[in-house]
């Protein structure tokens, strides 16, 4: 792969002929609670579309409780590391029941298995905390990187309701964190320790592809999404390059596509219902709720927010309109 900090010409998907037309490459990267697994699961249904479902988010997670509960530091590579990978894979079955693939959590894997794929269309979503700078050089080439986004209040309102509800279930949460009063986003949830609290990773990767790969990459925002999907769908799926008609506004409601998905464990969507329960039920785009005022909202989720808004800001004025 090449070195994440050589300068590329764009980050167009490359023009390349199957018998049946270009094909294309996608990664949609996106903030927690943007409606990115509906939307997910809407192109689903674009024919002969392999679908990748937060690839790197799986292996930033498990990096992350392999370092807490075992002890240990999880090599990026997994050639040559299997067995620390054994050991990653059996405590990610325990933590959420599911027969793991080890070399699923592996960053460099992920990269060479999406730039591997022979399929016509790849539509990869993921979450842009999933993956830092230094690791931007397991980025797969010939990928087109677009962003999805939304209001902090609404992310950090909705992603603090639904990680406490989440690893409630699965009995991760201890003292004042094992209470929803006195839980606190920054202090008790394991996926904002890198200081970007999600938006400003998502801005981080987003100010990367503009200044490396792509000047004008798509952006849309969620509720857009929500409240006008006639005329924002067909934009998206034109900027991609999938073929887009009127039926993918409406989709089979069951769970049964989501079992296609590229994941490091089968079932593994169907068991995280507080994160996904809602979103792979969903049969099509519903308009959102009115948006939270600040007075509605905790401590924590206010605090968050307001050192967010700026780079949720700078992003929303460069949306596709």
């Amino acid at each position: 792969m090449a070195d994440a900090t050589s300068e590329k010409q764009n980050g167009s998907t490359p023009s390349v002929q199957t018998p049946h037309g270009p094909r294309t490459r996608t990664i949609l990267w996106c903030v927690p609670r943007s409606c990115s697994t509906a939307l997910t699961k809407c192109l689903s249904f674009c024919k002969e579309t392999e679908v990748w479902f937060e690839p790197y988010l799986y292996c930033k997670a498990t990096t992350d409780t392999v370092r807490e509960v075992l002890g240990l530091h999880l090599p990026r590579q997994y050639k040559g590391n299997e067995e620390q990978f054994r050991q990653a894979g059996d405590l990610f079955d325990k933590i959420c029941h599911c027969e793991v693939r080890p070399e699923y959590l592996s960053f460099a894997s992920i990269g060479k298995f999406l730039e591997s794929s022979s399929e016509r269309h790849v539509f990869v979503k993921d979450m842009a905390y999933a993956i830092t700078p230094n690791e931007y050089i397991f980025l797969p080439e010939g990928y087109k990187h677009v962003f999805l986004i939304r209001h902090p209040l609404r992310v950090f309102r909705s992603w603090r309701k639904a990680m406490f509800a989440q690893h409630s279930a699965l009995g991760l949460l201890k003292g004042e964190a094992a209470v929803e009063e006195s839980y606190d986003l920054e202090r008790d949830c394991p996926y904002l320790n890198s200081g970007g609290l999600m938006i400003k990773d998502t801005y981080d990767i987003w100010k990367y592809v503009c200044e490396n790969l792509d000047s004008d990459p798509i952006v849309i925002d969620g509720d857009d999404l929500l409240s006008k999907p006639a005329e924002v769908l067909p934009k998206f799926c034109k900027a991609i390059g999938l073929p887009y008609d009127e039926s993918l506004l409406t989709w089979d409601a069951s769970a049964e596509i989501t079992k296609s998905w590229k994941l490091p464990a089968d079932g593994l969507v169907g068991n995280l219902v507080h994160l996904y329960g809602t979103a792979i039920l969903s049969g099509e785009f519903l308009e959102a709720s009115k948006p939270p005022s600040r007075d509605e909202v905790t401590a924590d989720v206010l605090r968050c927010s307001d050192e967010m808004i700026k780079y949720y800001e700078e992003m929303y004025e460069a949306r596709t309109k």
